[in-house]
């Protein structure tokens, strides 16, 4: 799978997270989004920082993955903000309503985290990812937060994938919403086990005091789990079980399954496997 397949009924909508490991991945996701927003007739606005070299822009690496620039540029379609314009202290309702104003019917918005760190707070920053969360569910918004994987770990990780739960873009594996839960699509292994812990502790925890005390981890598009993957299933959960709730996993690959039941997941209090026949 890639970067550009998104995850079914998902792709490249909604507030998304992209996790890129590499300029490589980051340049391919962005492309993917922007081109997603373009051929939809939204209006995609792009912030950068200012000491960024010519030759990296987002301009060119768009250019170089095959979006016409130079026509969404001069249609409205595409625009480039500071990242004071992106940021602004009203809160970013204002630029979507000025996009909107413009004959848009929806808006996108993309930046870089470390960037815009560059010239907001942590607790400023957070607050705008908060508003976004909500203005991507209650407007015709999607936004696009860059983050560089090798940064993003441990406690910013899991602040990242709770803000982000249902629209996780790493190169190996992706997020989706789901009933009572979360949809996973790609590998589970060590290269993204402490976001897939992250993930799952995240849906149990906002899913902790609903009744019945039910979480569903639909796993259908994931082909492939190892042992950390498990061990990180059964700790995310550990709590959660222990105080009477269910976890559903629902269509397991058959190899998925079969690692389950070699390590006796299924057989822990709590854990109840669905088959994709049921």
């Amino acid at each position: 799978m890639t970067l550009e397949n998104g995850l079914a009924g998902t792709g490249w909508d909604g507030h998304l997270a992209l996790l890129y490991g590499s300029e490589a991945e980051r340049r391919t996701g962005l492309a993917a989004w922007v081109r997603r927003g373009l051929d939809l007739g939204e209006k995609v606005i792009y912030a950068e920082a200012p000491d960024v070299a010519a030759e990296d822009s987002v301009r060119v690496l768009l250019d170089e993955q095959g979006v016409d620039v130079a026509g969404a540029a001069a249609d409205g379609g595409l625009a480039m903000l500071s990242l004071a314009e992106i940021y602004p202290p009203g809160g970013q309702v204002t630029v979507i309503e000025r996009a909107l104003a413009e004959g848009f019917t929806r808006v996108r918005l993309t930046a870089e985290a470390g960037a815009a760190l560059g010239v907001l707070t942590e607790s400023d920053y957070a607050v705008f990812e908060r508003e976004m969360d909500e203005l991507c569910r209650t407007r015709p918004v999607s936004a696009l937060c860059q983050y560089e994987r090798q940064a993003t770990t441990e406690l910013c990780l899991r602040k990242v994938v709770a803000t982000h739960l249902a629209g996780i873009r790493d190169p190996g594996l992706r997020t989706g919403p789901a009933e009572d839960g979360i949809a996973f699509d790609g590998e589970v292994d060590i290269s993204n086990v402490d976001m897939f812990a992250a993930a799952v502790d995240a849906v149990v925890t906002a899913n902790a005091d609903a009744a019945p005390g039910l979480v569903r981890l639909d796993l259908g598009e994931v082909c492939f789990v190892d042992v950390a993957a498990c061990r990180a299933l059964v700790t995310s959960t550990r709590r959660f079980r222990r105080g009477g709730g269910r976890v559903l996993v629902i269509a397991p690959h058959p190899m998925v399954e079969r690692v389950l039941q070699l390590l006796d997941v299924d057989r822990l209090p709590g854990f109840e496997i669905i088959g994709s026949d049921a």
